[in-house]
């Protein structure tokens, strides 16, 4: 269902490590040094899930756009 839309599997496989990172906090925040790193990585991933959905949404777009001018001729 995804093959044709690799922006939206990339987002949603960021997102997915977004989600780990996320579940992950807790049983690091301990180690000092492991709890710095992680805030680092999910800054990291946020933004490169921001990213590919941004790029998700123009691939939406122009999926709609191109579905519209099939219709017309």
């Amino acid at each position: 269902m995804l093959k044709d839309y690799p922006a939206t599997q990339l987002f949603l496989l960021w997102l997915f490590i977004l989600v780990l990172l996320l579940f992950m906090t807790p049983f690091l925040t301990e180690w000092h040094y492991f709890a710095s790193l992680l805030s680092s990585l999910k800054f990291i991933v946020k933004v490169i899930c921001g990213f590919f959905l941004v790029c998700t949404l123009i691939e939406i777009k122009e999926i709609l756009h191109s579905r519209k001018q099939k219709h017309l001729h």
